[in-house]
């Protein structure tokens, strides 16, 4: 049989016979990759902490009957103060189910990794507001997956943009200045405030961005990427109550 190692999370779990589960687990160099994993149901399994959601591992894997199977995990990281607090479970859950719809199979992607575990500390230790962090995450998402938007100059115009706010029509793919986008709908203006905070994150990243604004675009990040990867992304929690322009 051949076995082979890998570093990997697992994003997605479902139930399969009496004590097992099939796991959809990504990693840096393998991409997508679903294996079952043996007893892990069990209360006395050593495999039952890797068959959780969200935990990142050193999975070793061998090959039987048209399938991997889990055959030993050292645990790296659970994430575990996700599991006590809803709203940081709920935007966890929607950049799993995000990053299922980037990852694809047998496919390397080692900055996507890179990005999801970072995403899920931040959203795990508090590091910043859980809103902020899953924009900045679809922001990278975007640059990652070859669809960065342009932030600096209008995409009709080419006026510079500095100290104003905009819309950002996905189909454009980058911001438009409010003279140019006269015909756009009223959910894809982005204030001045909320502009620089998209711009200092891309260029710098969320730590050095400071004090996020009031309300993150969001909402308009998640129709932008949806856009982009032509795929529908889960639902953010309390989408109608987290930003007042929708």
């Amino acid at each position: 049989m051949a076995y082979r190692t890998l570093q990997a999370v697992v994003l997605a779990r479902s139930e399969w016979r009496e004590n097992d589960r099939i796991l959809t687990l990504v990693g840096p160099e393998t991409g997508r990759v679903d294996v079952l994993c043996r007893g892990c149901r069990k209360p006395n399994s050593p495999l039952m902490g890797s068959a959780e959601l969200f935990t990142l591992g050193e999975y070793v894997l061998f090959s039987g009957k048209g399938r991997e199977i889990v055959h030993a995990c050292t645990v790296i990281e659970s994430f575990y103060p996700l599991r006590l607090d809803y709203d940081r479970l709920a935007y966890a859950s929607f950049v799993a189910g995000t990053a299922l719809r980037a990852f694809q199979p047998e496919e390397p992607n080692p900055h996507l990794f890179i990005l999801l575990v970072r995403s899920l500390k931040r959203l795990a230790y508090g590091y910043v507001p859980p809103d902020a962090a899953v924009c900045a995450f679809l922001l990278h998402l975007s640059a990652i997956t070859g669809f960065k938007p342009r932030l600096n100059h209008c995409v009709r115009c080419g006026r510079e943009m500095l100290g104003e706010g905009g819309y950002l029509p996905a189909e454009e793919g980058g911001v438009c200045c409010a003279s140019c986008g006269k015909d756009m709908q009223k959910r894809l203006w982005i204030s001045s405030r909320e502009l620089d905070f998209l711009r200092i994150v891309l260029a710098r990243g969320i730590e050095k961005a400071g004090d996020p604004p009031d309300h993150v675009p969001l909402l308009v990040m998640k129709e932008y990427v949806q856009s982009k990867i032509e795929a529908k992304l889960p639902d953010l929690p309390e989408e109608e109550k987290r930003d007042p322009r929708f």
